[in-house]
């Protein structure tokens, strides 16, 4: 009953509600995976990365296979600037779902934030193998080749982006999701 409460809730947008019917919930059922989970996204949502984390551990403690939460906890660490941590979750996560292309971006998020542009650069070809058009990692292999001086490049790879997505000034408005 409080789970139905809490996705009621927050699809009237009143997330404080949600999140206490979600509370309400896993205090009803301490193996909750789902309240679990969706208390980690409306903290996360909300900044309160503290309480999010504490979420998504316990659902890792009840879901070990569960792949978005290892995910989401690693956006938490990265935001955190905890890049070890957020570099064994992404691992982990990938264990569990290798060919998704989020999780290999976000790898090469964490390689570029810690300075590994190589292995940055690794990851965001590998997204690309799975998802040719990816446009996050189009753009973030010009970023690493920017920060690493290769500055022809990086140039080559923005207009490479711009071709790929179809970003013309005439098109501007179109390239927002």
């Amino acid at each position: 009953m409080h789970t139905l409460l809490a996705i009621f809730y927050q699809t009237v947008k009143s997330e404080d509600k949600a999140i206490n019917e979600f509370i309400k919930a896993t205090e009803a059922n301490p193996r909750d995976a789902y309240a679990f989970y969706q208390l980690g996204l409306l903290y996360k949502d909300r900044k309160e990365l503290n309480l999010a984390e504490k979420a998504y551990k316990k659902l890792l403690e009840i879901s070990p296979s569960h792949p978005y939460a290892y995910f989401d906890l690693g956006n938490i660490y990265i935001e955190k600037k905890r890049y070890e941590d957020a570099l064994l979750l992404c691992k982990k996560a990938l264990e569990v779902l290798p060919e998704n292309v989020h999780m290999h971006h976000a790898l090469g998020n964490i390689y570029r934030d810690s300075g590994q542009y190589e292995k940055a650069l690794l990851e965001y070809e590998k997204a690309l193998e799975i998802e040719p058009s990816h446009r996050f990692a189009l753009w973030d292999i010009g970023v690493a080749y920017e920060k690493m001086g290769m500055k022809d490049k990086a140039e080559e790879r923005f207009k490479y982006y711009h071709e790929m997505t179809d970003c013309g000034f005439r098109r501007f408005w179109n390239c927002f999701d």
